[in-house]
């Protein structure tokens, strides 16, 4: 398990306590994002079956029968979990950077993964950027990007709920993006992008740490 004790390790013995304390928030960002990507996916599971129950009649006391309040929490979840994975999963040059201390400014807007690539990271910590340069060129990245740009900056991306499909799947339309992915299936993507990604960006700050 990566600990804040073995990154605190690698921080500049003359780093100031402004950097030290957003460096500490900075990590702990990172259990913070992982567990809301969680409580999304669940409550993802539970308002979409909760939507399937009340397309079909079949939520004998409950207070709300209609349909659609259902569709809407399944729907802001699904979008919810993917923003929370891409910030986790963006963060982490902010992170790099207080560690390795690349751009002084530790806020600027340039602080990014090309900031660390093609810092002299690229030569110190070879291994952390080619493991970089993996994930960013991963199906899971790009569509995990795509995702959450299109969603934030462009559109509310329209989903079938899958109601009327043999497997009651909800997906998202494939014609509202701009790129082919694996799977348009909301939980299966989120599994396989989820799976995917969270270890090899652990592995990626493990790399400029050991």
């Amino acid at each position: 398990m990566l600990k804040i004790e073995d990154l605190r390790e690698r921080l500049n013995t003359n780093v100031d306590a402004k950097r030290n304390s957003r460096f500490e928030v900075a990590f702990r960002s990172l259990g913070y994002q992982d567990e809301y990507c969680r409580y999304h996916y669940e409550q993802y599971h539970k308002e979409y079956k909760l939507f399937l129950s009340a397309m079909a009649g079949e939520l004998d006391g409950k207070e709300i029968q209609n349909p659609q309040c259902y569709r809407v929490a399944f729907e802001a979840n699904c979008f919810s979990f993917f923003r929370a994975l891409h910030s986790l999963i963006e963060s982490i040059p902010y992170l790099l950077n207080l560690l390795i201390e690349i751009n002084d400014d530790a806020e600027s807007r340039h602080v990014n993964w090309g900031c660390i690539i093609n810092s002299h990271a690229s030569s110190t910590f070879s291994d952390g950027v080619a493991k970089i340069k993996a994930l960013r060129a991963s199906d899971s990245y790009q569509e995990l990007e795509h995702i959450a740009n299109v969603s934030k900056h462009r559109r509310i991306v329209r989903i079938d709920s899958g109601i009327f499909s043999e497997n009651k799947s909800a997906q998202f339309c494939s014609e509202d993006f701009d790129k082919q992915f694996r799977s348009y299936q909301l939980g299966e993507l989120m599994e396989t992008i989820y799976d995917d990604l969270h270890p090899k960006a652990l592995d990626i700050i493990k790399s400029f740490v050991l």
